[in-house]
């Protein structure tokens, strides 16, 4: 058994929900045969990973990634940035307010990321700034987070011809994400009427990794957080060797529901699928053997409940690990 048997075992107990209160098999074969079942596995799971029910999700007029999305998204960058815009990198290098303080300015390279269109014809735009060197390029460092940009926009003249004016500019109100990039934009309604963002932004240092989602309500030129780290997703997957007490991966799965209290805003509910492995304590080995490990469902339930303020815990348990 090498050093990666561990690991193999356990993305393979969370991901086909084969992990007991037992002591992992050190058969060579069985392991072989789990590894090869593991990534048909992953690919049935990656597609629903993160992703809300259709009924959650706000609905978008066309796909964001159509060429004419892109053009849409082009003409509001052009809006909000001016000479700034450069069609070239399809970026700006802009000074916007400082993420510390909203007073001093300092130098970004911005970048749209997502942008939704309304029923009376406006417009928000998401983007993402990252600091720029002297050169105009990003420079961010891997534990550097990205920044969350808002702008509103109205249509310039008709709808048609794609020109846009600025209402709001919403400049660095939240820093979420590593490597100068904020995470992934999903757009969503948090009740009747209640548009927002649910963003997915997390780290991997040092063999770990930690995954969270970020709320945020949209309305009235305001864009409000109701949390910034629920937990989803950890593991320690680069760090886990034959000598690691602890091996880990949980994932969650989430969605909106009505909220149990028939109160304005849904509930958000996290489903949880995972396993965890420690070494079996009392059981000595030979110099070339790995120690036997116990495999330990991580599975659960979550539900979020909006408390006025945010969203707090209020049935289950989440069981992500932190790191």
């Amino acid at each position: 058994m090498n050093y990666r048997t561990p690991l193999v075992l356990l993305l393979a107990s969370a991901l086909l929900g084969a992990c007991s209160d037992k002591t992992a098999p050190a058969s060579a074969e069985l392991a072989a045969d789990v590894a090869a079942a593991a990534p048909a596995a992953a690919d049935a799971t990656a597609s629903a990973e993160h992703v809300p029910s259709p009924s959650a999700t706000a609905p978008r007029t066309e796909a964001m990634n159509t060429p004419q999305a892109r053009e849409r998204e082009a003409g509001m960058m052009r809006a909000v940035f001016g000479k700034d815009y450069r069609s070239d990198s399809d970026d700006a290098l802009a000074d916007l307010s400082d993420p510390d303080n909203h007073v001093d300015k300092l130098s970004y390279v911005v970048s749209a990321v997502s942008h939704k269109l309304l029923p009376d014809g406006s417009a928000i735009l998401v983007a993402n700034a990252e600091t720029a060197n002297t050169e105009g390029t990003a420079e961010s460092a891997h534990a550097s987070p990205g920044l969350l940009n808002v702008f509103f926009l109205a249509p310039k003249g008709t709808p048609e011809n794609g020109q846009w004016q600025v209402v709001k500019r919403l400049e660095n109100i939240a820093a979420l994400g590593s490597s100068g990039q904020l995470g992934e934009v999903h757009w969503i309604m948090l009740g009747a009427n209640k548009p927002g963002l649910a963003i997915r932004h997390g780290y991997t240092g040092q063999g770990y990794t930690i995954t969270q989602l970020a709320l945020f309500e949209i309305g009235d030129g305001k864009v409000t957080s109701l949390d910034g780290a629920i937990d989803l997703y950890s593991d320690n997957m680069g760090a886990c060797g034959p000598e690691t007490d602890e091996c880990w991966m949980v994932k969650g799965n989430w969605r909106f529901a009505p909220a149990r209290n028939g109160g304005a805003y849904d509930d958000l509910l996290i489903d949880f699928k995972g396993a965890t492995e420690k070494i079996k304590p009392g059981v000595t080995v030979k110099p070339d053997q790995d120690p036997p490990r116990i495999a330990t469902p991580l599975n659960g339930h979550a539900r979020y409940g909006f408390d006025g303020k945010g969203y707090q815990l209020v049935e289950g348990k989440n069981p992500v690990p932190g790191v």
